[in-house]
C-alpha cells in the first residue's frame, strides 16, 4: 500500500510543470513573465490531485489531461492568436506525454519504491534535494538539445526579418551565421547586420566595433522598436536588439546576417 502526501504531490508536480513550461517556451520560442509560469505551475500542481481519485475512465482521463494542458498554457503564455495557442498546447501536451511515458515505462520495468502512477499523474516520494537535482538536470539536458537543434537548423535556411522603427516597417531576408557574435557594448544586446541601403535615413545611435578576416572597424547602428523573425519553425519577436548597417553584406538571396542565439 502506497501512502501519498498531498503536500509532496503538489510540490513535485508544481516543479515538473514549471520545467515542462520552460522547455515548451524554448521550443515555441516564447519569452513570458516569470509570474505567469509560476501561476501555470500552480495549476499543474493542483491538477495533480486527480491522482487521489479512483481510477478514471481512459477517455475521461485523456480529456481531463487535455483540458488541464489548455488551461496551463493559457495561463503561462500571453495569447497571440488561436493558431499560436493551439501550437503551444500541442507542444506542451506532447512534452508532458513524453515525460509521463518515460516514467510509466520505468515504473513497469523496475517497480521502484516511492513512485505511484494513476490517472496519468505521477507521484514521487523522494527527498526534495533528489527531486530538484533530477528536475534541473533534465531541464539542462533539454536546453542543450534544443540549442544544438536550433543552431543546426538555423544555418540551413533563410529567415524573413521585419524591422519596425518610427512607424516604418522594413522587411528583408537574412541568414544565421555563427560567426556573428556582435553585441552592443553598453547594453550587451545582440546585433543584426543589415544592408545599409535598406535603412538610408536611419539615425546613428551607436557604433558597434567588429573584427573580421578583412580587418577591424565600426558599424553604425540603431535600436528599432521591435524585430520579428519568421521561419519554417515559427516566429519570434525581439525588442532588445540593434540593427547595424554595412555596405559589405552579400547582395542576392539575403540582405542581413543574424546571430543564431537570437533564434534560441
Amino acid at each position: 500500500m502506497n501512502v501519498i502526501y498531498v503536500d509532496i504531490l503538489f510540490i513535485v508536480n508544481f516543479f515538473i510543470t514549471f520545467f515542462l513550461l520552460l522547455v515548451t517556451a524554448k521550443l515555441s520560442k516564447r519569452s513570458e513573465k516569470l509570474w505567469r509560469i509560476v501561476l501555470a505551475s500552480f495549476i499543474g500542481g493542483a491538477y495533480s490531485l486527480v491522482i487521489l481519485w479512483d481510477s478514471l475512465n481512459f477517455a475521461v482521463s485523456c480529456l481531463g489531461k487535455l483540458a488541464a494542458a489548455m488551461l496551463i498554457v493559457l495561463a503561462a503564455f500571453k495569447l497571440k492568436g488561436f493558431k499560436t495557442y493551439i501550437k503551444e498546447v500541442i507542444i506542451f501536451f506532447f512534452v508532458n506525454l513524453l515525460f509521463v511515458g518515460i516514467i510509466i515505462g520505468l515504473w513497469f520495468i523496475f517497480k521502484p519504491n516511492g513512485v505511484v502512477v494513476n490517472n496519468s499523474t505521477v507521484y514521487f516520494n523522494v527527498s526534495a534535494r533528489v527531486l530538484l537535482i533530477t528536475a534541473l538536470a533534465a531541464y539542462l539536458i533539454s536546453v542543450v538539445i534544443i540549442r544544438i537543434y536550433n543552431n543546426k537548423t538555423a544555418v540551413k535556411e533563410l529567415y524573413s526579418v521585419t524591422v519596425y522603427s518610427n512607424e516604418n516597417k522594413i522587411k528583408f531576408f537574412a541568414f544565421a551565421d555563427s560567426g556573428n557574435n556582435l553585441k552592443e557594448p553598453f547594453s550587451d544586446f545582440p546585433v543584426i547586420v543589415a544592408d545599409d541601403s535598406l535603412f538610408e535615413n536611419a539615425p546613428c545611435q551607436r557604433l558597434i566595433p567588429f573584427s573580421s578576416v578583412g580587418g577591424e572597424g565600426v558599424l553604425s547602428a540603431f535600436k528599432p522598436d521591435k524585430v520579428e523573425i519568421n521561419s519554417s519553425l515559427g516566429s519570434v519577436e525581439i525588442n532588445d536588439v540593434y540593427i547595424a548597417l554595412s555596405s559589405s553584406v552579400k547582395k542576392g538571396e539575403y540582405q542581413g546576417i543574424l546571430n543564431p542565439k537570437l533564434l534560441n
